[in-house]
């Protein structure tokens, strides 16, 4: 039996998306597309990368 650590992980993982996520639209939206997706890569991409060598045993 795990200590649910995973799960404390996976809900602090998907609020931090929920934060970052309209920054990155916003950013893009003022600047251009281009820009919003280079600040969602390592804002959200490198965290979920993270989360999933995490989250495997």
């Amino acid at each position: 039996m795990g200590s649910g650590a995973g799960v404390i992980v996976l809900a602090v993982f998907f609020f931090y998306v929920l934060l970052m996520a309209p920054f990155c639209i916003l950013v893009g939206s003022r600047t251009s597309s281009g820009m919003g997706w280079l600040m969602s890569v390592p804002l959200i991409a490198l965290p979920l990368a993270l989360l999933v060598g995490f989250l495997i045993p």
